[in-house]
């Protein structure tokens, strides 16, 4: 009795997931041009019978999309693909895009070696300091760390964040540079 439930409940599974994916099938052929055989029973795509009206498959039995439909729908869409140049005008926006956002990252590459050669020095002289000095040079020690994390933040949020929001990006490193200026 368990296994026939079983068997029964397994095929209850199978039927479901093959009407699912017959109904899926469809959907995908709609969206996206493909002509459906007439015989609705059947999705695979080998055995389907070709249109009489459009032929769905070439001579050679291969699976073929349904270009007027896909065009009569982009038509009616208003969806009309940008000519080359216009993608050449992109491409080139973008480039010179990069090109500032390299610029700038070195920039900050150069404030933050500057930086990090200060904090290597002072780090020497924390050494060999006296205890009444160490404490300034702690304090300044962890000025400069601070002041490279804001660096290296800003250094990330140029190729983080630059490509999609290259204005406000730029505003903020420039901003980020101008701060750390003024307490050096």
């Amino acid at each position: 009795m368990k296994k026939l439930c079983i068997w029964s409940v397994m095929a209850v599974f199978a039927v479901l997931a093959f009407s699912c994916s017959a109904a899926l099938q469809r959907r995908y052929d709609q969206r996206h041009g493909i002509s459906s055989s007439s015989s609705a029973s059947s999705t695979d795509r080998s055995s389907r019978e070709p249109d009489n009206s459009r032929s769905t498959e070439t001579s050679n039995g291969t699976y073929r999309k349904d270009y007027d439909r896909v065009a009569d729908n982009g038509s009616n869409a208003g969806t009309v693909t940008s000519p080359a140049s216009g993608n050449a005008d992109y491409n080139q926006r973008l480039l010179n895009q990069y090109a500032d956002m390299d610029k700038l990252a070195e920039v900050v590459l150069y404030e933050l070696d500057n930086l990090e050669n200060r904090y290597n020095n002072l780090l020497n002289e924390y050494k060999n300091a006296k205890s009444s000095s160490r404490q300034v040079m702690a304090m300044e020690l962890d000025k400069i760390s601070d002041d490279r994390l804001a660096l290296y933040k800003a250094y990330t949020n140029i190729y983080r964040n630059g490509k999609s929001d290259w204005a406000n990006v730029k505003r903020d490193v420039d901003n980020t540079l101008r701060e750390y200026r003024k307490k050096n």
